[in-house]
Order: structure tokens, then C-alpha cells, then sequence
């Protein structure tokens, strides 16, 4: 099916159209808005720059339906990530409370978000659906319409979790797009690491997450996201994020498979002296495709930014990177700083590669940087002849490559984790 710029992706989803959110006046609301926003937008194709290299045919060529609820899974077999922490499970976007960490901290509040838009009224209300664009945004429009859950954080003033909170995302009907709709907020002062895991055990299945974050006035926050596919598996996933004085926002992306994955971190320095990390690892093989596309605004002075993708990409498969980072006119003494490496396998492997600066002040250090190449002939010639095999020589290569990435996440049993899966 040929993706063009005149479609609506509404007709991939009628198995969804007699649902409406069940919530209130500011849900309905929202909702209403991104319906009307489904019904104008066009299907980008590849006219639309931020598109230009993902088609969307994975997706618009399918009929979805939505997941029932009550599915079973078998987590032990699916080699997910188990270190200590406050967890929550969500199968099929659907909240699972039996699975779930039932012993949370007092400054903690951690519930799916179809309780959290009543027991967190004022504050639900305060942020939800006014970080996405879901007016302009097609897959955040998408998800406003028809997210049927996720989960409400809120970390509240000084707080300091002794614990990771970790949110697990199962995928196990196919068929089934799953929507899940997830809000953090991070109150003054207060500290926290959440980890999002991924994981598709089925196919064909489309996953579609977003994100909506406030870390306010000096709260620290760490995300870690891990994405496992398959070769059926389209996943979306987009964190809107916006920081206050002296706040720190560090994100580590670590895109193990999945047939097709587009992931759009969106951050928003708007308190002096703020501090945000973005990093990325990505390895697609066979005929997948992984599309890293994310924008850093910074919107006062004296704010810094880090950004660091790292992709080794095999087969036939595609990798894309776009970053962005906006410098507005107020935004002097800014430091910013971009980077993506790339190491192709095959002569059949592609990559797209685009840093971009738009800076609109003039004392600012500002830098970005690409390269894109094979692995040294001449270090993995002088592997072997150490006594390695090609295999083992070849491994040994990438994980120094990528070990820049992996070893910013600062758990140790997370890297260990990482390692493994890279390995196998």
C-alpha cells in the first residue's frame, strides 16, 4: 500500500471508532480536539521531511483492533529486566494490579491514570494534555483519541526514591494496537529513576506511547527505556518533557529489535541552569528500521545540553537519526552538544543522518557531529591475529563502540542486562 500525504489514518483504525475515553470534562474535551485533528491530518509520506525516511505502511496498511483485557503472559520466559524496584505491569495497555508492587513510599504516587485523573484531580488536570501537541501531532493525536490506559507518577517535593519505579509494557495479542498514556510529575526538589521496558510477544501489534513530563525547579529525573520487538512489531514512542530552574532530565534509549520503532523525545529547557542528557543505542538487523527523532528547545540562559546516539546497524535493515536543538533569542550562555556515530554492517544496511542547530543567540558553544562507517579493517585484523575468531573480533569491536552509550546507565545490573541482550 502506498503511503501518501492525502490519507487518513483513521481508516486503519474503525475497530476503534465507537470507543470514547471515559473521564471527564478536560479528557472529553481533549479528546473531541484530537478526533477533529485525526479527520484534518494527513498520513505524512515522504514529502514530509521528519518522515521522509520511515514509511508508515507497516501501520496504515493493517486493520487494528483494540485488546481485550485479562490476557495472560509468562514473564519469566520472556527474559525481562528484574532488579529491585517499585513495579508496574501493564499487559496490553491494561493495568495489572496483581503483578503489580503494592508497597510504594509515602512521597511516591504511582496508579494506572485512569485513577490518577480522579484522585489527582488538580494536578491531572494541571498537565495533562498541555505538553502534546495532540492538535498537530498525528501520532500524539492518535493516542489522545485512544489510549486505553498507562500510568500517573507523581514524586512529590524533596522526595528521594530509594528504588527505580518500573513500568513493563506486555504486548501479547495480535492483531491489536494498544495506545497507553503515561504522566510524570516531578515536584520541587524532588529526585526519581523510572524505567519503561518494552516487549512484544506477538505479531502483527502496534504499540503507541506518549509521555507527558514536568520536572520542576531542581527535581532530578533519569529514564530509561529498553525496546524488544519482533519482526511484526511497530512501536511509537514519544516523551514531552519541560524543566524548571536547576532541574536535571537524563533519558537513555536502548532500541534492542523490533521490525519498526520511531521514537521522538521532545525537551523543553525553560528554567535557568537546567541540564538535559539524551542518549541512544540502537542495533536493527535483518529488514527492521529504527528512527531516532528528537528536538531540544532551550528557551532561557545558561542551560546545557547532551546528546549521544551511537547505532550499529545490520543486514538490511535502516537506522535514521534527526536531532534538533532550538536556541531561542533569550537562551545566551547556552551550551549545547550533539553527537551520532554509526557503524554499518553491510553493504545492504542504510543510515540517515542529521544534527541540526537553528541558534538564535550569539554567545552560546554550540557543537554537533556525524559519522557513519564501517568497523576498522585494521583493528579487526589485528584481533585475529591474537587468536579471535571473526565473530568474536567483530563483537569485541562493537561493544567498545557502543560501551560510551551503555555504560551511561548508571545501575550496574541495567548494563549487565543491556550487555546480555546485545550479546545474544
Amino acid at each position: 500500500m502506498m503511503v501518501t500525504e492525502s490519507a487518513s489514518i483513521l481508516s486503519s483504525f474503525e475497530a476503534f471508532h465507537s470507543l470514547y475515553p471515559d473521564g471527564s470534562a478536560h479528557i472529553s474535551a481533549l479528546s473531541k480536539e484530537a478526533l477533529e485533528a485525526l479527520e484534518r491530518l494527513p498520513i505524512p509520506g515522504r514529502k514530509t521531511e521528519a518522515w521522509k525516511y520511515t514509511p508508515l505502511s507497516v501501520i496504515t496498511s493493517k486493520q487494528w483492533k483494540p485488546a481485550v483485557t485479562g490476557a495472560r503472559a509468562d514473564m519469566a520466559a520472556m527474559g525481562l529486566l528484574d532488579i529491585p524496584s517499585y513495579k508496574m505491569v501493564l499487559i496490553d495497555g491494561h493495568f495489572r494490579p496483581e503483578l503489580s508492587s503494592q508497597d510504594l513510599p509515602a512521597g511516591l504516587l504511582l496508579m494506572p491514570i485512569s485513577e490518577g485523573k480522579d484522585k489527582e484531580k488538580a494536578f491531572f488536570e494541571t498537565h495533562f494534555g498541555k505538553k502534546a501537541d495532540h492538535k498537530n501531532e498525528l501520532f500524539v493525536a492518535l493516542n489522545t483519541r485512544y489510549a486505553s490506559n498507562g500510568i500517573y507518577l507523581r514524586v512529590k517535593k524533596n522526595e528521594k526514591l530509594e528504588k527505580p519505579v518500573h513500568v513493563i509494557h506486555l504486548y501479547t495479542q495480535a492483531g491489536t494496537a494498544v495506545m497507553t498514556r503515561n504522566l510524570i510529575i516531578m515536584e520541587e526538589g524532588s529526585q526519581a529513576h523510572v524505567m519503561h521496558s518494552f516487549s512484544h510477544s506477538a505479531e502483527p501489534i502496534h504499540s503507541n506511547v506518549i509521555t507527558e513530563i514536568d520536572v520542576a525547579d531542581n527535581a532530578h529525573l533519569r529514564l530509561d527505556k529498553f525496546q524488544s520487538g519482533n519482526a511484526g512489531s511497530s512501536h511509537y514512542s514519544s516523551e514531552e518533557v519541560f524543566q524548571g530552574r536547576d532541574a536535571v532530565y537524563k533519558e537513555n534509549t536502548i532500541t534492542l529489535s523490533g521490525a519498526w520503532t520511531r521514537n521522538d523525545p521532545h525537551v523543553r529547557l525553560k528554567g535557568i541552569n537546567s541540564i538535559c542528557y539524551l542518549n541512544g543505542s540502537y542495533f536493527p538487523h535483518e529488514k527492521e528500521l529504527v528512527d531516532n527523532h528528537s528536538i531540544i528547545d532551550h528557551l532561557v540562559p545558561q542551560c546545557e545540553s547532551h546528546e549521544l546516539y551511537k547505532g550499529v546497524v545490520y543486514d538490511q535493515s535502516k537506522a535514521v537519526f534527526n536531532g534538533k536543538v532550538f536556541v531561542r533569542p533569550d537562551a545566551q550562555k547556552t551550551n549545547a552538544y550533539q553527537q551520532n556515530a554509526n557503524i554499518v554492517m553491510s553493504d545492504k544496511a542504510s543510515m540517515n543522518s542529521k544534527p541540526e542547530l537553528e541558534i538564535y543567540a550569539d554567545d552560546v558553544k554550540c557543537s554537533h557531529g556525524s559519522t557513519t562507517g564501517q568497523l576498522d579493517k585494521d583493528a579487526l585484523f589485528y584481533l585475529k591475529c591474537r587468536g579471535l575468531n571473526h565473530d568474536l573480533a567483530k563483537q569485541m569491536l562493537v561493544h567498545a563502540f557502543v560501551g560510551e552509550v551503555i555504560d551511561r546507565l548508571e545501575i550496574p545490573a541495567l548494563r549487565e542486562y543491556v550487555w546480555s541482550q546485545i550479546t545474544e
